[in-house]
């Protein structure tokens, strides 16, 4: 399709859908990637145990399809640079998903022109299960990083619930060990790429060295949504704040949402360290019932020193 020119986009322009009739099919592939073969995603009676009806998809693979519609739209032009979304429905087998997006406004930014867009996944019953936000830059020069944010800060309001305790609460601001993945390769990158858009191919660019080589990042990098850690032996997903996984009542864990910021790109021969961080935890009377929302920050480094993502993930505990 036809690469984006900042000139001529306009608020309410839509990026070509994406859509995926799911079910083990797809979710197989994805959990051969991202090491997800977790029963709720694979075994109707295990969803059972913690209140759903069958088994479902994983939010992940709707947050690839996503990456993918926007990766779709601004070929070599541009980069996903911050991505958002929260999970407000379920994909069960036989779901028809459509993930799209809208332009929602443009601006320059310290030199750098951004496109900022409302983003849904909507089933076939017209619910969208996983509305988002995100921005995109359309490159005028070489490939570069925005600039770091600031850190973000608890809210304040944590106080003792029904689940949530106070020992949970203290732990706001604890940071986990630096963990280290294995270097990624260039296979990793193209699995992933395949994984995520079955059953159509892959853009070129994920998977031909030269066709990457060609275009702006002169080489293979990974999308953005790749994680590194996808079958290390530990990934640094929590601490010791968060409570497992299982059937009992504040126990129960859901992917409430992420927000993503993207930086350096990860290439082929890179080694991401990543270190989380409890950013909040509070506890919300939800449709779940009493819900502790824990809320961390991921912090990924390569060999180099460079940042490369700055992750915030929201656990639902219930």
């Amino acid at each position: 399709m036809p690469e984006p020119i900042f000139e001529s986009i306009a608020v309410g322009d839509t990026v070509p859908p994406l859509v995926r009739t799911t079910d083990l099919a797809h979710w197989n592939r994805y959990a051969a990637v991202n090491d997800e073969f977790i029963p709720i995603h694979m075994d109707d009676a295990d969803a059972q145990k913690v209140g759903q009806p069958a088994a479902f998809g994983m939010g992940n693979l709707r947050i690839a399809y996503l990456h993918n519609a926007l990766s779709a739209w601004l070929g070599d032009a541009g980069d996903i640079v911050e991505f958002a979304c929260q999970f407000r429905g379920m994909n069960f087998k036989g779901d028809t998903l459509t993930a799209s997006a809208t332009v929602t406004g443009t601006e320059t930014r310290d030199g750098a022109r951004l496109v900022h867009l409302a983003l849904s996944v909507v089933n076939q019953d017209g619910v969208d299960t996983t509305p988002g936000t995100a921005t995109v830059r359309l490159w005028d020069g070489p490939p570069s990083a925005l600039p770091e944010p600031a850190a973000a800060e608890p809210s304040g309001t944590a106080t003792p619930g029904v689940h949530l305790t106070q020992a949970e609460i203290d732990q706001i601001g604890t940071t986990s060990e630096p963990i280290t993945a294995w270097p990624v390769d260039a296979n990793d990158i193209r699995h992933w790429a395949i994984a995520t858009h079955w059953p159509e191919p892959p853009p070129a660019r994920f998977v031909d060295e030269a066709v990457a080589t060609a275009g702006p990042w002169g080489g293979l990098v990974a999308p953005r949504d790749l994680d590194p850690f996808a079958w290390n032996p530990r990934r640094p997903w929590g601490g010791p704040w968060l409570r497992g996984m299982g059937a009992e009542p504040g126990k129960r864990i859901l992917n409430g949402g992420q927000r993503s910021a993207y930086f350096a790109p990860i290439r082929p021969g890179d080694v991401i360290t990543g270190i989380c961080r409890l950013v909040d935890v509070v506890e919300k009377d939800m449709k779940l019932g009493p819900t502790s929302v824990f809320t961390t920050e991921q912090r990924w480094t390569n060999q180099r020193g460079e940042l490369v993502r700055l992750g915030f993930m929201t656990s639902l505990y219930y």
